[in-house]
């Protein structure tokens, strides 16, 4: 059952995200040293040094706060086992104009485009769920409609 702040990531993004809370947390076990240095130097002028440490502190502190809360709500994606229809986690390749092009199909939070991850809701992603190999799909963008052809899906 999905919850309203469910996160659907990869194994892999899961993997990913333990590292990053992982490196965050070391982060700010230096910045709390370096913070506890300057203290105790007492130096008037270390006092914007002190500030931007604390400030460093809170950035790390809300970024492991959306990490760990990412986490807590993940719900991971099965492989796709089938590779009859595109669904998310799919890798698609595709014919647009004479050219050749490969897409991974992911949630909002894994999508990179410049690593060819697109999201399930970008307008080439929404198109691309449940079509089938040898389907040709049209996606407006803008003033434009750009076509497709399901090479491959795996």
């Amino acid at each position: 059952m999905k919850k309203t702040n469910d996160v659907l990531i990869s194994q892999e993004m899961f993997l990913e995200l333990k590292q990053k809370l992982l490196k965050l947390k070391k982060t700010k076990r230096e910045l709390v040293k370096s913070l506890e240095q300057a203290r105790l130097s007492d130096v008037s002028e270390d006092t914007d040094a002190i500030n931007a440490v604390v400030g460093e502190i809170q950035n790390v502190d809300q970024v492991v706060r959306e990490t760990k809360d990412m986490i807590s709500n993940a719900k991971i994606l099965k492989k796709t086992t089938s590779n009859s229809k595109v669904q998310i986690g799919s890798a698609v390749k595709l014919k647009v104009n004479s050219k050749t092009v490969e897409y991974k199909i992911v949630s909002d939070v894994e999508a990179d485009p410049l690593k060819n991850k697109i999201s399930d809701h970008s307008p080439v992603g929404k198109a691309l769920l449940n079509a089938k190999k040898g389907n040709k799909i049209s996606v407006k963008i803008g003033e434009n409609s750009v076509d497709y052809e399901i090479l491959e899906i795996s």
